[in-house]
C-alpha cells in the first residue's frame, strides 16, 4: 500500500501576511509612537500665543488671551465672552510687567474684568482682532525673558531685557528712515 505524503508549506501569499503582521504588531507593541489625537499645535507657550489661540479657539470679531493677577491664572475670551471654563496656569511665576511696543514703553494698565461675577485685576492681555492681527506689546515676565508681540510676526521674538527690545526698535526705526 502507497502512502501519498502531502507536503506542507506556505505560499508566497501567506509568507507574506505574516511577515505583515508580525511587523505590525512588533510596531504597536515596542514602538514609542503617541496615538493621541491632540494636535502638536496644541502646545502651550508664550512665543507661539498667536498661532496656539488661532488653531484652537474661532472668533468673529475678536480673541483675547487674558491673566488676571489672582493666583495669575489665564483665560480665553471670545467674542466678549469669557470662557470660565478653560483655564491655564503657571504662565507666570510672577505679575509681569508690559509695556507698549513703541520708542516711548508705556507701562500698559488694563481695565478689571468679571470673571465668575467677581471684578479681578487684567495683569496681561493679548488680542487678535477680525484680521488676525494681535496686539503690539511687550511682555517682560521677569525671569530674563522678555517676548515682543508684533501683528507682523507669527511667533513672539524673545529677548533678555528690554532694553535690547529697545535698541531693536531704534535700529528697525532708522533702516525705515535710510529707505526713503
Amino acid at each position: 500500500m502507497k502512502l501519498n505524503r502531502v507536503k506542507k508549506a506556505f505560499t508566497l501569499l501567506e509568507l507574506v501576511v505574516v511577515i505583515i503582521l508580525i511587523t505590525t504588531t512588533y510596531y504597536l507593541v515596542f514602538s514609542n509612537t503617541n496615538f493621541s489625537v491632540k494636535n502638536e499645535s496644541s502646545n502651550f507657550s508664550l512665543k507661539s500665543l498667536k498661532q496656539y489661540l488661532l488653531s484652537n479657539f474661532k472668533f468673529e470679531k475678536k480673541l483675547d488671551f487674558l491673566c488676571i493677577q489672582k493666583e495669575l491664572k489665564c483665560y480665553i475670551r471670545i467674542d466678549d465672552e469669557i470662557k470660565e471654563d478653560f483655564i491655564i496656569e503657571n504662565v507666570f511665576e510672577e505679575k509681569p510687567e508690559v509695556y507698549e511696543y513703541n520708542k516711548d514703553m508705556n507701562v500698559i494698565d488694563y481695565r478689571d474684568v468679571n470673571i465668575n461675577n467677581i471684578s479681578e485685576n487684567i495683569v496681561f492681555l493679548f488680542s487678535i482682532n477680525s484680521d488676525y492681527k494681535g496686539s503690539e506689546i511687550i511682555l517682560d515676565t521677569l525671569d530674563e525673558k522678555v517676548y515682543l508681540f508684533n501683528s507682523i510676526f507669527n511667533e513672539a521674538k524673545i529677548f533678555t531685557s528690554t532694553n535690547e527690545v529697545l535698541n531693536t526698535f531704534d535700529e528697525k526705526q532708522i533702516e525705515v528712515q535710510d529707505a526713503f
